[in-house]
């Protein structure tokens, strides 16, 4: 007989997801760092196959995308009130890994030149979080720079147009924040 669900919990719950949760219950929490071809290899898949990718990336998703549904239902229920969202977040991804479901976003190492997954603590996510704005803020700076140079104009929703400086003045406090910002506590 297989391990008693504790909570139940928005994933799928085939064997192939049972067996991804086996090997992270067993490796991930010793510090295991592994990405989609290496785990492709461990769980005897070939990690040159689009399909074998895909059904892990898959199960991953389903663990990520179940995960913030169930924190979302439980924030709308006031389950967690009472607790800073670093405590929320801890307690939250316990109960979840002890229902054989796990959070795995990736990130870059640099010296391996390669994407590895982690579970983030919440300080890691706002950090990534962060990271994430910092990147599609840049972006979106470059395209108000190059339609200022060609003088183009906003399109709003009603189809009425107004000058890319509007855009850029209100960008300034994005910016400021991105930039210069400091920590909120609460």
């Amino acid at each position: 007989m297989g391990r008693r669900r504790r909570n139940l919990i928005d994933v799928r719950a085939d064997d192939f997801s049972l067996k991804m949760s086996k090997w992270c219950r067993l490796h991930y929490n010793d510090g295991t760092l592994f990405n989609v071809p290496s785990l492709c290899e461990e769980l005897g898949m070939n990690p040159d196959s689009r399909t074998d990718y895909q059904k892990i990336y898959g199960v991953i998703k389903s663990w990520r995308d179940g995960f913030i549904s169930k924190y979302n239902k439980m924030k709308e229920a006031g389950a967690l009130n009472d607790m800073t969202r670093y405590e929320a977040w801890d307690i939250m991804l316990h109960n979840y890994n002890k229902n054989d479901a796990y959070v795995f976003l990736s990130i870059y190492d640099k010296e391996g030149d390669c994407r590895y997954f982690i579970q983030p603590s919440f300080l890691d996510l706002e950090d990534m979080d962060k990271k994430r704005l910092e990147r599609q803020w840049n972006g979106i700076m470059t395209v108000i720079k190059e339609m200022q140079i060609l003088d183009a104009r906003l399109v709003l929703p009603d189809g009425s147009r107004k000058p890319i400086t509007e855009l850029l003045e209100a960008g300034n406090d994005v910016n400021k924040l991105l930039k210069e910002g400091k920590d909120d506590e609460n």
